[in-house]
């Protein structure tokens, strides 16, 4: 590394000794806080660690705009102003308390809707099952499970022309639910011989669209846009109970504990203006009442 030279050095003590630093009153005002050190509260205020950390420049650029606005002199009025800067600053974190608890009420509601919908639909399912016939389209799951199963129909008649007997037995267990639904439609299709079981239709020329293919897709492509306007309207009908939870949920639980301790602070906040005004009016050669003090301690 390159020696400094007897002369440079003494060059540079020449210079310093020309540097006095700022000399104008917009200079001076710029730098007037650089040597201050933050006081206790200011230390103390501020998160430095962890998952919950806080910038600490976010609050040195508080209490900056705060002695700017309010020009403290000496100790007492710094104290006070560096109060007033811990004041807002916990504030601050109440607002982003409440947040955080509402917004996880929120995401709590939003977790509840599917397991509730899925388990309208098991017990739904599980009646069926059971023999008694009950309305899948009770909600979207539903309706969609059911849309499922009459695209399997419309593949299969497409490909056979007919409906197997596992179909059937499906149709009249999920599609039986009301008058004129797909179960009755579909079972008119197909005549009942003495002893109870269908008579399925005699094969057709190949090159002829047999006449149970075309009633069997216009009775599927009808009960398929009845579902698919019930699924928007299960849909809907869900949205509008979400949101209504949510509305319900925008008000954290613990409302009556951040309110009082937001009013705490705001308390101390307006007792540290009041007495920064009082002091500062004070230091001007203002005229100044004393303050009105109550004692409650007398009240019954």
């Amino acid at each position: 590394m390159a020696q400094v030279s007897l002369k440079k050095i003494a060059t540079n003590r020449r210079n310093a000794l020309r540097s006095t630093g700022p000399r104008t009153p917009e200079g001076k005002r710029a730098v007037r806080w650089n040597a201050l050190k933050h006081g206790l509260l200011a230390r103390e205020v501020v998160i430095p660690v962890g998952e919950g950390k806080e910038n600490p420049d976010d609050f040195r650029n508080l209490l900056a705009q705060l002695r700017d606005d309010l020009q403290p002199a000496g100790v007492l009025e710094e104290i006070l102003v560096e109060k007033i800067a811990v004041c807002y600053w916990r504030l601050r974190r109440v607002l982003r308390s409440e947040m955080g608890e509402i917004r996880q009420r929120l995401d709590g509601v939003a977790r509840s809707v599917f397991p509730t919908l899925a388990l309208q639909f098991q017990i739904a399912q599980q009646w069926n099952a059971e023999g008694k016939p009950t309305d899948l389209t009770v909600n979207s799951l539903g309706v969609e499970f059911l849309l499922r199963l009459l695209e399997n129909f419309e593949r299969e008649v497409e490909q056979t022309g007919s409906l197997s007997d596992h179909s059937r037995e499906a149709i009249a267990k999920y599609f039986s639910h009301g008058e004129g639904r797909l179960a009755s439609r579909c079972s008119a299709l197909w005549p009942v011989r003495a002893d109870g079981a269908r008579v399925h239709p005699a094969p057709e020329e190949p090159t002829a669209v047999p006449a149970d293919k075309q009633a069997l897709r216009k009775i599927l492509g009808e009960e398929k846009e009845r579902l698919e306007a019930a699924l928007a309207v299960a849909r809907d009908r869900e949205d509008r109970r979400l949101d209504s939870k949510e509305a319900r949920s925008s008000i954290p639980e613990a409302l009556e504990k951040f309110l009082r301790y937001e009013s705490a602070l705001e308390r101390q906040l307006y007792r540290a203006l009041h007495h920064f005004e009082r002091i500062q009016r004070r230091r001007k050669g203002e005229m100044v009442p004393p303050p009105v003090s109550v004692d409650f301690s007398c009240e019954r």
